[in-house]
């Protein structure tokens, strides 16, 4: 027998069932036929719909997620703006709680001996420099004592201070 004959029945199955893959209604007729063909529309008309339930599905999803980044943005936007005056204010506060100059001191003196006696008075009075509301205090009346009292100067300068921060802050000391 030729191989050709046992070949061609193989290649006419193979063809059959292929173009059955392919067109599932390729070997009915009549009723059947139009049965199978309008079927085949309803599957595709459903999958069609499916796919743009999907689209539309995430295209609503893409829209919620734009929706929420402008708004992070947004609030991105106002938290960084409120950084930046926090700053402004931290700088301007920050500037008013730096340790203020000493009091004035006697600059007739050598410069270092006016700096024992600032370190001396320092040690005497921790509070300086570290508690806000007693050094604020004691520079405004350094001020005022320089006014009223100019020749008081040096070491019993620095006690008048000492003096009236202790009077005005008893609970304290």
């Amino acid at each position: 027998m030729k191989w050709y004959l046992v070949a061609f029945p193989l290649a006419v199955c193979f063809v059959t069932t292929y173009a059955q893959q392919a067109d599932p209604c390729a070997g009915l007729v009549g009723v059947a036929l139009g049965e199978c063909q309008g079927n085949q529309q309803k599957l595709l008309r459903q999958q069609l719909d499916q796919q743009q339930q999907q689209i539309q599905t995430q295209q609503e999803r893409q829209n919620q997620l734009d929706q929420q980044q402008r708004q992070m943005q947004q609030q991105l936007e106002k938290m960084r703006l409120q950084n930046e005056s926090l700053r402004n204010q931290l700088g301007q506060e920050k500037s008013a709680y730096l340790p203020a100059q000493p009091p004035a001191t006697d600059y007739s003196k050598t410069p270092e001996l006016k700096t024992l006696e600032l370190k001396s008075w320092k040690s005497d009075n921790p509070w300086y420099g570290t508690d806000y509301a007693k050094t604020q205090f004691a520079m405004r009346y350094a001020k005022q004592l320089q006014q009223e009292r100019p020749d008081l100067v040096g070491r019993p300068f620095l006690d008048a201070i000492s003096a009236k921060v202790r009077d005005t802050f008893p609970a304290a000391n």
